[in-house]
């Protein structure tokens, strides 16, 4: 963007906060297809909007969590078994989501995470491939492609 780099990750492959809630509830029809998603990815990182996102979910009453702190520890334990990046916000991935909002009539946190991983140049997985799939410069992967792929 612009002649402006951002020190490029280690980790190849960017989850969206769809993927972290369906591996979450266990009445989630992509329940058993987001554990696995987990379970198999070494490179994987979390968008840096998917713990906002999923906290506004549940303060809003959308997600339902019994016990706030706990929920939140045991969300770290999972990220550190499983050796997933918590990434960091960064002004270009706003810069970028603005342009993606406008262009793809994107939701907020959609234009978010998919500017992370343009920036970052990272795939997105996600099951929300009406939203992703119309990106033409985003690497966007649908989780059963993925799994088929692995």
């Amino acid at each position: 963007m612009d002649g402006v780099m951002v020190k490029k990750r280690r980790k190849h492959i960017l989850v969206e906060t769809d993927i972290l809630i369906s591996a979450i509830d266990l009445a989630d029809p992509h329940h058993e297809e987001a554990k696995e998603i987990i379970a198999s990815m070494g490179n994987m990182a979390l968008s840096p909007y998917t713990l906002m996102e999923l906290n506004l979910l549940i303060r809003s009453g959308n997600i339902v969590v019994k016990n706030y702190e706990l929920f939140w520890k045991e969300l770290w334990n999972i990220a550190r078994f499983y050796d997933i990046d918590l990434m960091t916000p960064h002004p270009l991935y706003h810069a970028k989501a603005g342009e993606l909002r406008e262009r793809y009539n994107l939701t907020y946190f959609d234009s978010l995470h998919a500017s992370t991983a343009i920036v970052e140049e990272m795939k997105l997985v996600s099951f929300d491939r009406k939203a992703y799939e119309k990106i033409k410069e985003l690497s966007y992967v649908h989780p059963m492609d993925y799994l088929r792929g692995k």
